[in-house]
Order: C-alpha cells, then sequence, then structure tokens
C-alpha cells in the first residue's frame, strides 16, 4: 500500500513540474512579446543647468511726474482780455500767456502819479523851511510821511498792474486753455497747465526690507502701456526720509530724460529697480518646468543600473523668472541634463533619447 501511495505521489509531482514549466515557458514568451512591442524611448531636448550671476531688482509700480509742473493761475480778479498762446504750444521762461484788463488801475496810477509830484513839491519845500527852523518838526514829518505813503501807493498799483499780466515762470509746455477772453477770473483760477517735461520724475515705493541696497544713482528701467515694447531707463536722484507707517514702504524718485518727448506727466510706469548686489542662482528654461499644486519639478536624464538613459523627475524650488529663464532655488547642484523639450511625454524614470538636432532659435 505504502509503495502504490508513492508511485501516486511521485507521478502527482511530475505532472506539477510539468504544467510549472509550460507555464514557465509561456511568461518567458509573453516578456519577450511585451519587449518586442515596447514602445521606443522618448525623444527629449536637454540643456545643462548653468550657474549664473543674477542682478537682483525690485518691480514695483509708480506714477511719472514732470520736473516742473503747475496750473497757471492768477493772484488778482480781472476780465480776461487777450490770451497770447495756443493749446499745446511750447513757450519760454518769461513769455506772455494773459492779460488781465487794467484799465481802473492805469487810472488809479495816473490819479497817484499827480498826488506824488504834489506831495514831493510839499515835501521839497517843508524841507527848505525845516532847514531855516521855520517850522516845527512835527510839521516836516507830516510832510515826509504823506510823501512815502503817496510812494507807497503808487508801487502798490504798479504791482497790481503788473499782476494782471500773466507770464511762463519756466519753460515747457502748454496744456489745453480753461479760460476764454472776456472770462472774469479770480485768483487762484486754473487758466492753462504748464509742464516741462524735457526731464521726467518717477515716483514709486517700496518695502522697507530693501532700505539697506536702495542708494541715490541705482539704475532704474521703465515701461508705459504706450510703448510696451521699449524700455526707458533712467536712476534714483532722492530717497524719502520716512518710511510710510501705514504700509511701511519707502518713498522713492528716479529721474529719466524726455528729450525725444515720448513721455507724459502722469503716466503709469512698471518699474524696475536693479540692485547693485548680485547674486548666484542656477538657472534653467521655463519650458523644463513641471508646474504644479503638488509641487514644482522637472525631468533630469541620467543613467539607471543597466546604463540606459532614463528621465528622473525631480521636485525642486522655483524663485525669480526672467524672460524664458527661472531660477531654481534647491532640488539641482548644478551641471545635471534637464529636458527642456518633450517634457509632457515623460514619467518618472522613463527611458529616453536625447536629440541631437539643434533647437532653431528666433531670429
Amino acid at each position: 500500500m505504502w509503495k502504490r501511495t508513492f508511485i501516486s505521489l511521485a507521478v502527482l509531482l511530475l505532472l506539477i513540474a510539468g504544467l510549472g514549466g509550460i507555464k514557465y515557458r509561456q511568461i518567458q514568451e509573453g516578456m519577450a512579446m511585451m519587449a518586442a512591442s515596447a514602445p521606443p524611448p522618448a525623444m527629449v531636448e536637454v540643456t545643462d543647468a548653468k550657474r549664473m550671476n543674477w542682478q537682483p531688482h525690485v518691480t514695483t509700480v509708480g506714477t511719472l511726474t514732470a520736473r516742473e509742473g503747475i496750473d497757471v493761475t492768477t493772484e488778482v480778479e480781472g476780465v480776461l482780455e487777450k490770451i497770447h498762446f495756443k493749446s499745446g504750444q511750447r513757450v519760454n521762461q518769461g513769455d506772455l500767456l494773459i492779460t488781465l484788463n487794467d484799465d481802473v488801475e492805469q487810472a488809479e496810477l495816473e490819479r497817484l502819479k499827480a498826488q506824488e509830484e504834489l506831495a514831493l513839491r510839499l515835501f521839497e519845500r517843508m524841507q527848505k523851511l525845516w532847514k531855516q527852523n521855520a517850522m516845527s518838526e512835527t510839521e516836516y514829518d507830516q510832510a515826509t510821511s504823506n510823501f512815502k505813503v503817496v510812494q507807497a501807493n503808487l508801487l502798490a498799483t504798479k504791482a497790481r498792474i503788473a499782476k494782471k499780466t500773466i507770464r511762463a515762470p519756466f519753460s515747457g509746455v502748454l496744456g489745453i486753455s480753461h479760460a476764454n477772453t472776456g472770462q472774469y477770473v479770480s485768483p487762484g483760477m486754473a487758466l492753462v497747465a504748464l509742464q516741462d517735461s524735457s526731464v521726467l520724475y518717477a515716483d514709486f515705493a517700496i518695502a522697507e526690507r530693501f532700505l539697506p541696497d536702495v542708494k541715490e544713482g541705482l539704475m532704474v528701467n521703465f515701461r508705459v502701456s504706450a510703448y510696451p515694447d521699449r524700455v526707458f531707463s533712467g536712476e534714483v536722484v532722492a530717497i524719502d526720509a520716512k518710511v510710510d507707517e501705514t504700509t511701511r514702504n519707502i518713498n522713492v524718485r528716479a529721474q529719466l530724460d524726455n528729450k525725444q518727448n515720448l513721455l507724459r506727466p502722469g503716466m503709469y510706469a512698471e518699474i524696475n529697480l536693479v540692485l547693485n548686489k548680485p547674486s548666484q542662482h542656477i538657472v534653467v528654461p521655463v519650458t523644463a518646468m513641471v508646474f504644479s499644486s503638488f509641487g514644482d519639478a522637472l525631468f533630469v536624464v541620467d543613467k539607471n543600473g543597466q546604463g540606459d538613459l532614463v528621465a528622473k523627475r525631480i521636485t525642486v524650488t522655483t524663485g525669480e523668472q526672467r524672460g524664458d529663464q527661472i531660477a531654481i532655488l534647491s532640488g539641482l547642484q548644478g551641471g545635471e541634463q534637464v529636458v527642456q523639450a518633450g517634457v509632457s511625454k515623460l514619467r518618472n524614470n522613463a527611458p529616453v533619447a536625447i536629440s541631437d538636432q539643434p533647437r532653431l532659435k528666433k531670429n
């Protein structure tokens, strides 16, 4: 009986071994078929992660203002008699702009001239008598005082007449006139804007943490919406004496040349303040980045244990972006081969092949 049981077990073991061998051959054939049908390595373009010196800068916004700019007004009331300029005209310092009617003042001036002449005669006569001791000192003082009062009134009238003539206090460009001939104007009324925009100021604010690095003479680059493809340059000329207690920002003023008269006071400007504090960063193309809410990453080409090229996903921390380049703050050491084209078709440890065709560059 034991002999029969032993024979049955042997037959069963042989049967199991035979079935295992058949299954093993099937698995090997399946793996061979899968290897034969596996997709080829993904073709990618790579570039080196380079260490570069980047000049740090502060990006903010500001407003352009004229070096000198006012609303031309009058100090006295009166009827506008004549406008001597055209809207938008360029004028020089001292050019006549507006005259107000001064008929009343001119008549008062003639009256005071006559009084001055009479007061002068009386004063000279009293002076002779006083020297001859023919009159009291009080009478002489009264005559002197009357003569000086008339002179003062005459000067005041001449000053009022002068204020009826409005001239340009500095050279610049006039705006659109807000007054008309025959109009009654009152003191302080804005008649026309005058702007000297040959040199402009850009006023902006930066966070107080940048204060140690901001100095007069630093370069400032400007962009305005009117000329989106053009960069204007100037330099810092003044830093405010205090930090704003509400915003914790400090005001900075930069100056730029506007001899071509392309810019206008009041323009909104995007400002790039270049700090004199160079720093080194690892820089890669923006196209190499895989941005995600779970963390930013990129693919680095390396060899696996079999010596084949594979793409390894590396999580990185990004910094400032300038154009088509972005700084990597952590995750890379520098010198790695980073995939810059073909990123979308990659996964971690995917086999890759490096394209040897040079990338086309824009002219």
